[in-house]
């Protein structure tokens, strides 16, 4: 046991460690190209730090596991609003600019109506899947060809400028290999000590793979607020949810048909979708005065641990 406990620490300090990085150097590429920090957090950020859900996701499809396969991608959802977003908001009340998110929110609103629609079945099938990642492809041209540069990030000119943008590439790529090798080191350590805690894979799927795989955006999340960039953060967190919906589960549909288990369809999918609608109504009505107040993040984090709590105990 003490392997795997030893392993997820050094998985944790890897994880910030490489997170302050990606976010850095994200921000260089941004300025160099002259692109918002919206799209960047959306783009780079969420979707880049959204690989490992994909891959566990799709590997899971692949051997037979559709609990936990559907419960990541749910589950990881749950996890950046209700736990990143409200961890983030306990350290800096996030600023909001309405202008800037309202369409990305719009984006965030059609994948999720979309991914209502082909579950009510409660089955994912290849057609699902052909729908669901195309959806996402057409979501990634939308943001690019939308990004008019009036957001452009608010990065020092000398900055910028003092870094070859080879290096800041390299380096962008350098973060995010080590943000997935370090998620991946803590979801491996933490499904072997649950493993020998007895638990179903979509309890482990929606708990410590969801919050495991969602490591990169709570440390990228965190670095980002702490640098006093709000954009990124509700980016990351859209683009991640985007990506999750739309790219994970359609991934996942294209290499296996496989059933929608019956509690995520009345208890999680239920969550995701108030927690995506709450998200929603906090940016809208706080637009006037440009900041999330940070009592919210202790809401979402009361709610978070509250909906863990009664998996546990369904579990028992």
């Amino acid at each position: 046991m003490s392997i795997y406990i030893s392993a997820l620490l050094a998985g944790f300090l890897l994880l910030m460690w490489s997170a302050d990085k990606f976010a850095d150097n994200a921000l260089l590429l941004g300025k160099h190209y002259h692109i918002s920090k919206i799209v960047i957090g959306i783009v780079v950020l969420g979707f880049g730090t959204s690989a490992p859900e994909l891959l566990v996701s799709a590997i899971s499809a692949l051997q037979g596991y559709p609990g936990l396969a559907i419960g990541n991608a749910l589950g990881s959802n749950i996890t950046n609003i209700l736990l990143i977003l409200g961890v983030t908001l306990c350290i800096i009340p996030l600023e909001v600019k309405k202008e800037s998110l309202q369409k990305n929110f719009l984006l965030l609103f059609a994948a999720t109506t979309i991914f209502t629609i082909l579950i009510l079945d409660q089955n994912l099938r290849l057609t699902d899947g052909i729908i669901l990642f195309s959806s996402m492809l057409i979501t990634l041209y939308l943001l690019a060809k939308k990004d008019n540069n009036s957001n452009a990030t608010n990065i020092d000119n000398r900055t910028a400028g003092k870094h070859n943008i080879v290096l800041v590439v390299v380096y962008l790529l350098f973060g995010l290999i080590i943000l997935l090798v370090s998620s991946k080191l803590v979801v491996w350590s933490a499904v072997s000590i649950a493993e020998r805690i007895g638990v179903s894979d979509l309890v482990i799927g929606l708990t410590i793979i969801a919050i495991g795989t969602s490591l990169p955006e709570l440390a990228t999340c965190v670095a980002s607020a702490m640098k006093k960039h709000s954009e990124l953060v509700l980016g990351n967190i859209i683009g991640s949810n985007i990506f999750n919906t739309l790219g994970v589960t359609g991934t996942a549909s294209l290499l296996a048909t496989y059933a929608v288990p019956n509690q995520v369809f009345s208890r999680d999918f239920p969550l995701m979708l108030a927690a995506t609608a709450i998200l929603f109504f906090l940016v809208w009505i706080f637009s006037k005065s440009k900041k999330i107040p940070q009592i919210f993040g202790i809401f979402f984090i009361i709610t978070y641990i509250t909906y863990i709590f009664y998996l546990y105990q369904q579990s028992l």
